[in-house]
């Protein structure tokens, strides 16, 4: 779905049960691919996405979102840190927020799985939270506790490796 068609949509939420129906179907297994590969086993994937919906349905509606999934999965993420440090306070937030990049489980390309296999698992997991999960560089950087330059050098020498194996 495209930003244009989901933010007339998400305009009608609140009393269009099409608008909800139509989000639901084109978000909710994306949504919940992306919570299972965040936090693993520290939740539960599919209620934290029917909460999402549920939320979608009280939230003041946004002006615009430009990017849709991954304003969805910024939504999600929050609301799950939320609920964790709720739970666990005594939990560093960057146990809970550094995900397992499982190249198995999340690529299906063979080519693109072996390129990857050939970077660092750090580099690895920048990249797809940058490239897969919307991340910019500067909140990898503070994610990371790695300065915004090293976490660019990093993609850019990623780049020229992916590009040999490609």
């Amino acid at each position: 779905m495209d930003a244009q068609k989901f933010n007339y949509l998400i305009g009608k939420i609140k009393y269009n049960k099409y608008a909800v129906k139509s989000i639901y179907e084109d978000y909710y297994l994306k949504l919940k691919a992306h919570i299972q590969r965040r936090f693993g086993k520290l939740i539960n994937p599919e209620d934290i996405a029917h909460d999402i919906f549920l939320k979608l349905l009280e939230m003041k509606t946004p002006d615009y979102v430009e990017y849709p999934t991954t304003w969805l999965y910024k939504l999600a993420d929050n609301y799950t840190i939320d609920i964790l440090r709720g739970k666990h306070e005594e939990i560093e937030l960057n146990e809970i927020v550094a995900a397992k990049f499982d190249i198995e489980n999340t690529i299906i390309n063979i080519d693109v799985k072996k390129a990857l296999l050939n970077l660092d698992d750090l580099t690895q997991e920048i990249l797809y939270l940058h490239y897969w999960e919307g991340y910019s560089l500067k909140e990898l950087a503070n994610e990371f506790n790695i300065s915004y330059i090293s976490i660019r050098t990093k993609v850019s020498r990623a780049y020229k490796t992916l590009k040999k194996y490609l």
